[in-house]
This record gives structure tokens, C-alpha cells and sequence, in this order.
């Protein structure tokens, strides 16, 4: 009997012991979604890691930011530290390969030396980029900057193929023109050649006329003087 009794208690004690686990579980689950993030983090980016400096006790990543998604700074490179190094390994804490790009969601850690956290060690793919855009949206933190940033990248992508566009067509216009220019020279060059060609028939067809119109004045010299 005292066994029995003992069972509820033991059952209730586990429970309790599992309660927190469970918790903090449903805590990170839930700090891992997107919306969370978003409304919890102070700058977002899309960026590669470019070096990699590891120490003892925590390792600095420098990150390349190809786009500031949230909350921009004037700085094309910072730094994220990592507090896992060759002697410490701290859970949710990030790690990154060389090279690897990723969306990251940033806690402020030292400005003046552009120095970041990443919340929970998190990192997401680049192709969330549209979700996180549509719930900066939603929160109203998607900046207008943003846009006119994004549109300006467009027109001027567009503006770009365009001119491409129009070289080409002056090119194709240029190599028409020269063509139409070669072929009109070309009648004046045969015209110029057929009249040099009749000149010399010309000297040949005259030259017996002469000679016959000299014969006879000498004839007719030589009659009247007889």
C-alpha cells in the first residue's frame, strides 16, 4: 500500500521536473519564427562571411552585407561574435562556414566597433527575404528607404538593358549606314571607270578622221598650187 501511495507522488514530481523543459521548448520553438525575430531584433541583413577569426573563448565573424533589410547602418562589412572558441562551446550560440551566406536577425553588441549578436544562434536561408519583408510590413518597421532603394536598383537595372539596348540598335543603324554608303560610292566608282574606259575609244575612233582630213587638205594644197 505504501508503494501505491508513493506512485502519485513520484508521477506529480516528474511532471514538474518536465514542465520547465517543456516550456522552454514551446519559448524557443515559438522564438524561432519569423515574427518573433522581427519584432525582437535591432538591424536585419543578408550577407557572406568573408573571414573567420577564431580564440579561445568566443570566435569574430566579418560579414559582407549584400542588403540591409531593417534598420541599416553606412557600413558594407561587420563583425559577429560567437561564443564558441577553440576551448568553449556555448549552446545557441552561431556558427558559420567561409563563404556562407544567410539572413540574419541582429542584436546590437558594440556599434563602435560594428560588433552584432545573432538571438539563439539563428540563421535563415536567403529565400526567406520575402517573408521578412512582408512582416517588417506588417510590424510597419519595413523603411521607405527600403524601397526607394530597391526600386532605384530596379530602374536602374532596367535603364542599364535599355541603353544596352539602344547601343545595339546604333550599332546595327552605323553598319547600315556604312553599307549604304559603300553602295552608293560604288555607281560613281563604275561610272568613273566606264568613262575612263570610253576616253581611250575615243582617242582611237578620232584619230583616222584626223589623219584623213590632214591627207586631204594636203591634196587640195597640192592642186592649187599646181
Amino acid at each position: 500500500m505504501k508503494h501505491l501511495n508513493l506512485f502519485p507522488m513520484v508521477f506529480t514530481l516528474i511532471l514538474l521536473l518536465l514542465v520547465p523543459n517543456i516550456a522552454v521548448a514551446l519559448i524557443d520553438a515559438e522564438a524561432a519564427k519569423i515574427p518573433y525575430q522581427v519584432n525582437n531584433s535591432d538591424r536585419i541583413i543578408i550577407g557572406t562571411v568573408s573571414k573567420i577569426d577564431t580564440y579561445s573563448s568566443y570566435t569574430i565573424y566579418t560579414v559582407k552585407v549584400k542588403e540591409w533589410l531593417y534598420n541599416p547602418i553606412p557600413t558594407d562589412t561587420i563583425k559577429i561574435q560567437s561564443k564558441i572558441g577553440t576551448n568553449l562551446a556555448v549552446e545557441d550560440e552561431v556558427e558559420f562556414a567561409q563563404n556562407e551566406s544567410a539572413l540574419l536577425m541582429l542584436n546590437d553588441g558594440n556599434l563602435d566597433e560594428l560588433l552584432f549578436r545573432v538571438p539563439l544562434g539563428l540563421k535563415y536561408p536567403v529565400s526567406d527575404r520575402d517573408a521578412v519583408i512582408e512582416e517588417l510590413e506588417a510590424q510597419g518597421k519595413w523603411q521607405e528607404e527600403n524601397k526607394t532603394e530597391n526600386k532605384a536598383s530596379e530602374t536602374e537595372a532596367v535603364e542599364n538593358t535599355k541603353t544596352e539596348d539602344e547601343q545595339e540598335d546604333q550599332n546595327v543603324d552605323n553598319v547600315n549606314d556604312t553599307k549604304t554608303a559603300e553602295d552608293a560610292g560604288t555607281p560613281s566608282e563604275q561610272e568613273e571607270s566606264s568613262n575612263q574606259t570610253q576616253k581611250p575609244n575615243a582617242i582611237l575612233f578620232m584619230s583616222p578622221v584626223c589623219v584623213f582630213a590632214v591627207m586631204l587638205g594636203a591634196i587640195i594644197y597640192v592642186k592649187r598650187k599646181n
